[in-house]
């Protein structure tokens, strides 16, 4: 009797992830992981066709990065991969040119919270 149903080998259902984040990053930690934020922006600087040459998720990512600026968490959701995947694969780019990056704005640099309700306060009583 079989646990199956159907042909175990037939690829009919979208299998998930199929790689190990470790294989894709080939075991390393990556110069930029500490630098690289989930929210940093990161936007490429090279053509796709310049990256054409690169690994699958290379060029993914650079793909990705032409037309916009886009978050390593974005990043991370389109490859279907692990953050620390997706920072280690960026700082490749970085460092061989084809991406640049902007860190988010640190909180110290925001608006106090106070100070913004005061202000939409005061424009609900206009």
């Amino acid at each position: 009797m079989s646990y199956f149903r159907g042909d175990p080998w037939a690829a009919d259902e979208d299998p998930g992830p199929l790689v190990r984040p470790f294989a894709v990053t080939r075991g390393r930690a990556g110069k930029y992981v500490n630098t690289l934020d989930m929210l940093s922006l990161v936007v490429a600087v090279r053509s796709e066709t310049e990256a054409a040459t690169l690994d699958r998720e290379y060029a993914e990512i650079v793909r990705l990065c032409q037309a916009r600026p886009v978050s390593i968490a974005e990043l991370a959701a389109h490859l279907n991969l692990l953050l620390a995947a997706v920072k280690v694969l960026v700082g490749d780019l970085i460092e061989s040119g084809y991406l640049i990056f902007r860190s988010p704005t640190p909180a110290a640099n925001t608006p106090d919270p106070e100070l913004l309700q005061a202000v939409l306060d005061g424009i609900r009583n206009i």
